[in-house]
């Protein structure tokens, strides 16, 4: 089987974006003017993927697949050498601090619906604990869908989740 052109070039930027994250970038733990905390990388002063605690517990992240539009669902595997995690979510329009050409992936309060009674119970405080802890691993990050991948240097901020966690209530 032939792959046409247009395949090879899709492969070929999505292969490049990884690359370029992963070379170029840096993360960043900050408490936002409202007291909220956030673990951002950012490339540029473009983030290419973010997790922050305010009204909800938000995971955005650059979407490593082909485009798709906003309100479109969509779904993400963070994993590391030892942890995966799947996250299904939605495309939303492009925030102004994305990166060029980006397609933007977001999902909130770690798929439960904001009516579920169990939201922020034991469950879901399990959830999170296992979230953070994938992040706060010391191991590089894949992000990855069925057709597109990138990869993320280890988070290397001191004590970023413990930090978190204080302000994340």
């Amino acid at each position: 089987m032939r792959l046409s052109s247009k395949v090879l070039a899709f492969f070929a930027v999505v292969n490049s974006i990884g690359s370029a994250f992963a070379s170029d970038g840096s993360w960043k733990f900050g408490i936002e003017e409202r007291g909220n905390p956030e673990l951002r990388y950012s490339q540029k002063n473009k983030t290419v993927f973010y997790v922050g605690c305010g009204h909800a517990f938000g995971l955005h992240a650059v979407y490593p697949a082909a485009h798709k539009n906003a309100g479109e669902k969509a779904t993400i595997t963070i994993a590391n050498a030892n942890t995966r995690m799947t996250f299904k979510g939605e495309i939303e329009a492009r925030h102004e601090d994305d990166p060029a050409g980006a397609t933007h992936f977001a999902q909130y309060d770690l798929g439960y619906r904001r009516q579920d009674p169990n939201l922020y119970g034991a469950r879901w405080k399990r959830l999170e604990a296992r979230f953070l802890d994938l992040l706060d691993s010391g191991q590089p990050l894949t992000i990855s869908t069925e057709s597109g991948r990138y990869e993320l240097p280890a988070v290397n901020v001191p004590d970023w989740k413990k930090r978190f966690k204080e302000k994340c209530v």
